[in-house]
């Protein structure tokens, strides 16, 4: 089989569906498909082209020119590659989705499409709402399934779709075997992109009233996606926290697995998240998760079993937690350590990129029959 993954980013630009697509790419791969990615040529907040065709760990990846609109990209040449593939699996909302949807009709190929979050990750206005709501509940009647990968996205994509079009597949997230290091205590880091919808300004200032009577530190590991850096860090510097609160920048992966290895809770107070890769990550690295109360994260911590689910909203209230969350007893804090990295067993690439073959093999058959 040779499926078609048409995507915004892709390798080697870095993000949650850039990170998530590379391991289902390379488990297909491995399980003897063919996976071509079609995607943008350059990466987000980037000018720096990058090669027409590309093999990445036996991935076939070709890259379009594209009149970037800011909030919608148009890719030229996008149809040719639909031609000698099977099956389409579009990855996000957006130009891609549209126009293998309204060109079914010419590449007659099965359609699906994956939901990351839809549109509302920097929030609603009434374009987005129109293009979600009014142009999305259209167009996606046209697509075979649509792939759901959080409970959070499932509520969402029912109100615009009927619930036998719509299946739940979280995500594959990569965890490679990390020798978990000795747990410096009362270490939190959080791991993302410096993006609006992370609020880590929040988290600012609740870990920076919660760390003053403590040995508290948190590291902030991440890429300045939406130039917020600058006043971050003088945020960190106003509130007397420059020892507490340490930037780490991006770093590569051995270097990052490194450093969760090595700290005690995963931490992030973000507003909007369709999965969260990053705490999966963390999880599998013995970190506690320490996390804001959205849809997707409270699924992740179980009722508490594995972590502490926070209102970030309220720095005060926040800052108190965490005060309760640094004097926790080692043995509880073992506890939830073991069943944070159990769960986050749950989305292994293997089985993961097995259920998603499924899906196109019945599509498949279907289209036969």
């Amino acid at each position: 089989m040779k499926i078609l993954h048409a995507t915004h980013h892709f390798w080697p630009c870095i993000g949650g569906i850039e990170a998530s697509l590379k391991t289902l790419c390379v488990e297909l791969t491995k399980a003897g498909q063919k996976c071509r990615v079609l995607c943008l040529n350059r990466c987000a907040y980037s000018k720096d082209r990058l090669p027409e065709s590309e093999d990445c760990e036996g991935i076939e990846i070709v890259r379009r020119p594209f009149l970037d609109l800011k909030a919608y990209k148009i890719a030229f040449g996008f149809l040719k590659h639909a031609k000698d593939v099977d099956v389409i699996h579009v990855h996000g909302l957006g130009f891609f989705s549209d126009m293998f949807l309204l060109t079914k009709f010419l590449h007659r190929k099965p359609v699906v499409v994956s939901s990351y979050g839809g549109i509302f990750h920097t929030g609603a206005n009434p374009l987005k709402n129109f293009y979600f709501y009014v142009w999305c509940r259209f167009l996606l009647k046209l697509a075979d399934k649509i792939v759901v990968i959080s409970r959070h996205d499932e509520e969402l994509f029912l109100k615009i779709s009927n619930r036998d079009k719509i299946v739940l597949l979280p995500v594959p997230v990569d965890l490679p075997k990390i020798q978990i290091a000795k747990k410096k205590p009362n270490t939190f880091v959080f791991v993302g992109r410096f993006s609006k919808n992370k609020r880590i300004d929040l988290l600012i200032e609740a870990f920076a009233k919660a760390s003053e009577k403590n040995d508290a530190v948190l590291y902030i590991v991440g890429g300045d996606f939406d130039g917020l850096r600058e006043n971050l860090e003088l945020k960190v510097k106003t509130l007397g926290a420059k020892d507490k609160i340490i930037f780490l920048g991006m770093l590569p992966h051995e270097k990052l697995y490194e450093v969760l290895s090595k700290s005690d809770f995963f931490i992030s107070a973000s507003e909007y998240e369709s999965f969260g890769v990053s705490a999966i990550e963390a999880m599998h690295a013995g970190c506690i998760p320490v996390l804001s109360s959205i849809a997707t994260f409270e699924e992740f911590v179980q009722n508490g079993r594995n972590g502490f689910i926070l209102d970030f909203s309220n720095s005060a209230k926040a800052a108190q937690a965490l005060e309760r969350i640094i004097s926790l007893p080692k043995n509880e804090k073992e506890e939830k350590r073991k069943k944070a990295i159990k769960y986050a067993s749950k989305f292994e690439p293997k089985n993961i990129a097995k259920s998603y073959l499924a899906l196109y093999s019945k599509l498949l058959q279907g289209r036969r029959c």
